[in-house]
């Protein structure tokens, strides 16, 4: 009896160790050994498990059924980001899936910087240069997108959705739609407005935002100093409670589609919902797209009793605060000759 258990022994030991192989082999290197990289395609809508079976069906993965095996045993996540890979066909099961969980060495994705402050139609013509969208597209989406509920819709507005758009660095595939790409900058909005309620420990009305963030997108254009954007702030709510218009030159740009050092009278004097020396109180909507800091002077503003403030113009970009009409004239003239100096 003992002849034939130890043979029989023996070969289950061999099979156990050809499968021990096997497992250790696919999870090491799943891909079939060929010269060079790989690529690897994934569409929108694809995970990883319809990846995997894809790339088995072109003969580029060794083993199907332990490759899904080992994605389930070590509870990889599955949502993988869309683009094309270039990748080498010695890595590792792990590796390969951080690969596509991350984005990384996708030949289809972009990265684009969107500054603070920028308008739609600047992220616009960005995501043209950076050939991710065409102009004309993402305006298109931009106006055919379902607005969330705390964005008011007001007729007046250039775009409905300015302001919301939060700037940031991202990463956009190529062949990303407009409303894709919408959706990411506006979760991105949605996640730093959350954490600045919890970092203020104040629960931020719906009613509120948008008036918030319609206050924010000219403290963003006016501050370019972090440190001043909170006294900023308080200056245009001191005057609306005096109700003073605004009289922000950040407006007028934004009317006028071009910046200006200095505005004319004529320039001033320019009919439009969002010109603050023509209308009372706020614009009929944000001029910019504000980051994290515009948006916690707009919540938490300085105390001060400043109605006015000017530019120093001597390189510092900080400004002149009085609440003094006659002394505004006085830093008003020390601007213009610094103003003067810098053009010489």
């Amino acid at each position: 009896m003992k002849k034939f258990i130890i043979p029989f022994v023996i070969i289950f030991a061999f099979i156990v160790f050809k499968i021990y192989l096997n497992i250790v082999g696919t999870i090491k290197q799943p891909f079939i050994n060929n010269n060079g990289n790989i690529e690897v395609k994934v569409s929108n809508g694809d995970n990883l498990n319809k990846l995997i079976a894809s790339l088995y069906n072109e003969n580029k993965i060794k083993n199907l059924y332990l490759t899904k095996w080992y994605i389930k045993k070590q509870k990889f996540n599955t949502n993988i980001k869309p683009g094309i890979y270039s990748i080498s066909n010695k890595i590792s099961l792990d590796e390969f899936v951080k690969i596509l969980n991350e984005g990384k060495y996708n030949k289809n994705l972009v990265k684009v910087t969107i500054p603070e402050g920028y308008t739609i139609d600047n992220i616009a013509s960005l995501l043209e240069e950076k050939k991710v969208i065409s102009k004309d597209k993402f305006i298109k989406s931009i106006k055919e997108y379902k607005l969330p509920t705390y964005i008011k819709k007001d007729k007046n507005r250039k775009y409905q959705l300015e302001g919301y758009l939060f700037p940031d660095t991202y990463e956009f595939a190529k062949d990303m739609s407009g409303k894709e790409i919408i959706n990411i900058m506006i979760n991105n909005f949605e996640k730093v407005l959350k954490e600045i309620e919890e970092e203020n420990n104040k629960l931020i009305n719906e009613e509120e935002i948008d008036k918030i963030i319609i206050m924010a997108s000219i403290i963003e254009k006016e501050a370019e100093v972090s440190s001043e954007r909170p006294i900023v702030a308080s200056v245009f709510y001191n005057r609306i409670k005096e109700k003073m218009p605004l009289q922000s030159c950040a407006t007028v740009e934004y009317v006028l589609g071009i910046h200006k050092t200095v505005y004319t009278y004529n320039d001033l004097k320019i009919e439009s919902p969002y010109n603050t020396y023509k209308v009372k109180a706020l614009p009929v909507g944000p001029i910019s797209n504000p980051g994290k800091s515009a948006i916690e002077a707009a919540l938490n503003p300085a105390k001060t009793n400043y109605l006015y403030f000017v530019s120093k113009f001597d390189g510092t970009k900080t400004h002149f605060f009085t609440r003094d009409y006659n002394e505004f004239l006085k830093y008003k003239k020390e601007s213009d000759e610094n103003l003067l100096k810098m053009n010489k």
